[in-house]
Formats: structure tokens, sequence, C-alpha cells
């Protein structure tokens, strides 16, 4: 064998020993007891010699008595019987008189012989019980009570070993106080020796609560829930395990927890919400030893919040815009999303082209359909826990045509040679047609100068010109620029007025001089226009009605000039845009 196995042997040897001689019990003899009334106990089992002395205290002649009759069951004997044995004499004798006493009765000794051990209960008390299988546990603030009980002798005492210590001497209640695994060996020892067996108690102190721990399941967001979200509770218990989980929701009466607490039942807002487990042994997660179902000191508590309300989303248009019989947009329009929470940050927006599919993730302003006139955005905002608001719409009016300008000269105009001739007093007018959103501005430039917003007006100064001209709609669809050129007309024709003889004379007239005819003298008149040519040629005599210079009684066709006296003659000439010249004559008629 070798020196390793040999000393291993002989560790596991001593070990064995040292833990045997730790558990055996103290030697206790059997013996004889006399109680505070005198009464002899002998132990039953004990074997018995009788004696006689001369003296009370044996000091004297002493002889052991022995039997002739029976000296095998004399020397020793025992007692035959549990609790009262009587050794007898015939006839008492009085000591004084040493005369036999009448009525003769026996002289009569008694012991009492006790066979029996005493009988050991153990109580546990100030602790909860627990017996899972064949295992017992108790938790905290744990006694126990060692009580004996002997019919004849009575106890002497009660001895106790816990986890195999050295057998000690029951003073009072044995306090346990840590947890661990526990075995408890006791017995009790009457006063004639008599031994009780040793009594085992195995058993486990628990004093580590369950640990318990919260979560909130659903719709989540740090401790913010929505009223679809349960709170669940889990505790775990490594020795005698959990005996159950209660709950209490702000003062709410304490309830046990069975299933995930349902949230949707309680009010919008903040809570508390406290919670504890108890093992089956009483130790509680709170730290209390409360048995009520009463929160403890210690106990876990959390606050949330429960979110009924939703988002309120809404739409708005940046850029081009205009609400008339629709919301018209352009094609530069882009479609912004905004949602606002009370009580958290959106999580995000939803929006779609119609309310059964709002599936696109709204991330910046987009831009609406060109290929459709009249449209809608359907959009859905959700905050943190899922609340989610109404669905919103936006109808909207793509409108990507520009407006359509005319032009239109009202008044004096004259078209020739490619050329519309017009004179300061025609009205010029600008109108514009818009098939969605409506005009907006009609815009012109008059030469190049600067742009103007009018629809009417008229061009004071002769000359050529070019105008150029467009409109915008409502959502700021510009139309290209439309041109129209034209001539302002504000000269009349030149009149020439020329007589069919010369004149004979000149003579002074109020200060003028004047040509003097013939009686038989005509007046031929006529008119040069430098761009539209004359319309028509008017004249009058000595202040009379005008007349047509080419209508007949003219002074070109007849002699109307035959008095002899000072005419005046007042001659207009005007051409096809109304532009006049008037030019007025004087002369005098004379024979001489």
């Amino acid at each position: 064998m070798s020196l390793k196995k040999i000393l291993s042997s002989c560790l596991a040897l001593l070990l064995f020993i040292s833990l045997t001689k730790s558990q055996e019990q103290a030697r206790h003899p059997k013996k004889m007891y006399r109680n505070e009334e005198g009464r002899l106990f002998a132990n039953k089992h004990q074997p018995m010699y009788l004696m006689l002395s001369t003296t009370p205290d044996a000091k004297g002649d002493t002889e052991a008595l022995e039997s002739e009759t029976c000296p095998k069951y004399a020397n020793p004997f025992y007692f035959d019987s549990e609790g009262l044995n009587t050794i007898r004499t015939p006839s008492q004798v009085d000591p004084e008189t040493k005369e036999l006493v009448y009525p003769v009765a026996d002289v009569v000794f008694q012991v009492y012989a006790d066979g029996i051990a005493p009988t050991t209960k153990a109580t546990f008390s100030k602790a909860n019980k627990h017996v899972r299988n064949d295992s017992v546990f108790y938790g905290a603030g744990l006694t126990i009570e060692l009580s004996a009980y002997d019919k004849t002798s009575g106890l002497d005492k009660t001895y106790y070993s816990i986890n195999d210590e050295d057998f000690k001497i029951v003073e009072g209640t044995i306090n346990i106080s840590e947890e661990k695994h526990y075995s408890l060996k006791y017995y009790s020892v009457d006063n004639v020796g008599n031994v009780e067996s040793i009594k085992e108690k195995l058993f486990i102190v628990d004093k580590t609560a369950p640990a318990v721990n919260w979560k909130l399941v659903g719709d989540v967001s740090g401790k913010t829930v929505s009223a679809r979200s349960k709170i669940e509770l889990l505790a775990v218990d490594k020795v005698t395990g959990v005996s159950h989980i209660k709950y209490q929701l702000n003062d709410d009466p304490v309830k046990t927890y069975t299933k995930p607490i349902d949230l949707s039942m309680i009010e919008n807002g903040n809570h508390d919400f406290k919670f504890w487990a108890s093992d089956k042994v009483g130790n509680r997660s709170d730290g209390s030893s409360h048995t009520e179902d009463i929160a403890g000191g210690d106990m876990t508590t959390f606050s949330f919040v429960i979110d009924y309300d939703p988002p309120e989303a809404t739409a708005t248009i940046i850029g081009d815009q205009f609400q008339g019989k629709y919301l018209y947009v352009s094609e530069r329009s882009k479609c912004e999303l905004d949602a606002k929470d009370n009580q958290l940050v959106v999580d995000r927006t939803m929006f779609g082209t119609n309310r059964v599919e709002i599936n696109n993730k709204y991330d910046k302003p987009f831009a609406f359909d060109t290929q459709k006139a009249l449209q809608a955005i359907y959009f859905q905002s959700y905050d943190m826990v899922e609340n989610k608001s109404k669905v919103g719409k936006l109808s909207v009016f793509m409108d990507t045509e520009a407006p359509s300008t005319g032009i239109d000269y009202s008044g004096p105009q004259f078209f020739n040679r490619d050329t519309l001739f017009i004179n300061k007093s025609t009205e010029i007018k600008l109108f514009s047609e818009d098939n969605a959103s409506g005009v907006q501005k009609i815009v012109h430039k008059i030469n190049g100068n600067e742009e103007r917003e009018t629809s009417s007006f008229k061009i004071p100064d002769e000359g050529f010109y070019e105008i150029n001209f467009s409109s915008i709609d409502n959502v700021n669809n510009k139309e290209s620029a439309r041109t129209s050129q034209v001539y302002v007309d504000n000269e009349g024709p030149d009149v020439f007025i020329n007589f069919s003889i010369k004149p004979t004379r000149q003579e002074k007239h109020n200060g003028k001089d004047i040509y003097v005819y013939p009686p038989f003298v005509k007046l031929y008149i006529g008119a040069t226009d430098k761009h539209c040519g004359t319309k028509n040629i008017l004249y009058s005599i000595d202040g009379g009605q005008k007349k047509n210079y080419n209508s007949n009684g003219s002074p070109s066709s007849m002699e109307l000039f035959k008095e002899e006296r000072i005419y005046s003659v007042e001659v207009e000439a005007k051409d096809k845009l109304g532009n006049g010249k008037t030019e007025t004559l004087q002369f005098k008629i004379s024979r001489n």
C-alpha cells in the first residue's frame, strides 16, 4: 500500500473518530433517588441488595440479608413492578416497649421502581414552517423548547447537540439564528439514570427572502405605457419556494398576483406600484415581518405613467398654395407632416394615398403627384407606446398649367402693313384665364422697361412700342411672356388750302394781312397724313355748320364767296384714328 493511501486512510479514520466522539452520550449511571417528600426511587433495571444495620447511618453492625428459600433470586433481586414496590416483615412492634402492636399489621417498606426513560418533546415556535417532501423548513426567529416528562422518578436533565457538537444541558430556550441546515439531537435522563434514546430533528432555516422583479410588457417606452400594456411580476426563491406575490396600485387594496396585470382599466396619468413576494416560511422581499397583507418599509416601488392620449397629427403645405373651391398646389409645393404628443415624443408618422394603405413612413416633406388633379394624402402618427392619432386627410388640387393671357385694344386703332396704329386715347386691356387656381395677377412691360401689374392702360407718347405681357396664377404658375407691337400716332393730317385764282391784292385787317379775291373764286382743300391716312375733311364758313368737304356743294365745286366782304373759313382734317388738325383762313371778296 502506498504512503499516500495510508495517510488518506488515517485522516479518514481520525475524522470518523472525532465525529463519533462528539456525538457520544455522556455516561449516566443507574442510581437511587429520594425526593423532597422522602420517597425512595430505584432504577428497575438495577440489581438490588438488602442490608441490615444496627444504626441509622449504617455505621454500626451491617450485614447483607440472604434468602434461605430462594437464594437464586435474592442476591441480587429486581423489582418486578413499575412504580410502587414493597418490602414487608410480619407484625409491627412498638419501638419503645418492644411489644407487638395490635391489631396485627405488617411493617411495610415502600420503594418506587422506575425502569422507563423520560420522553422529550421538541417544540419549534416563532417561525413559519414549511414541509416539502421529507424536508422541513423554518423561517427567521426560530426558537426551540425541549420539554421532557418522566412518570415516576422525575426528570433529571435534558441534553441537546446541534450539528454534531458535544451534547449540552438544556438551560432554556434554544435560539436558532443562522441560515443553514440543522441536525438537532436530544435526549433526557431521569433521576434514577434511565436514559432516553437519542432523538433527531433535521430541518433547514431559510432567512433569505425571494427575489422579485417587475417588467412592463406591451406598448412601453421607458416607464410610460399604454392601456394595452401589462405589468408582469416574477419572483424566485431558491430554498422553500415562492408562496405568493402581493401588489398595491396607488392606495388601492392589496391584491395577490396571479397573472399579468391588465392596465386597460387604469386611468390616464402617473401611478405608484408597490409589490413584494413571500416565500413558504414568510420571508418577504420588502424586509417586513408583517404577516398581514400590508406593505413593509423596504418594499420595491416604481412609478409609471399610463398614456391614453394619442398624438395630434397635422399636415401643412410648403410653398405654392391657394384656397379656392379646392386647396390648389403646384408641382413645386410639398407636403409637410407633423405631430405633437403631450407626454411622449412621437415615434413615427405614416402616410399613403388611400385610407387603407397608410404604409409610407414620413421622414421629410414630399412632393405631390403631378399626374393627378384632385388627390388626397392620408396620414396618421404614433407615439412611443403605439397610441395612434386619428387618420388625417389633406385634399389638394394639382395645378400645373399657367394662365393664358390676351390683349385687347379698345378705342381708335388702324391696321396697315402689318402694323397696328393707335393713339393716346386707345385703351389697352389685358385679360387672362386659368382653368384651376385662378389668375393671381397680370403683368406687362413696355419696351423692356419696369414690369407693371395692371390690366388696363394707355400709351400717351407717340412712337413704336413693344408690349410684353403675361399672367401668374394663384399657385405661381407663370405664363411665358407674349408680345404685341403697336405704333402710337397722336398727330392729325396736315391741311392744305388753295384758291382757284391768285389774290388781286393784300390788305390789312385788324392788324393782319389778308388776301383779296374776286367773287368767282373757288376754294380747294386737301389733307395729308403721315401714317394712317386722312379719313375726312370738314369745313365751316363764318362759324356756320361744319360740312364734309367731299359732299356736294363744297367750295371746290361751287362759287360760295360772291358777296363782297371778309370771310372766315375753318377747316378740320382727321386721320383714321381720329387725330385731327384745324386750320382757319380769312380772306376778302371784292370786285375792285
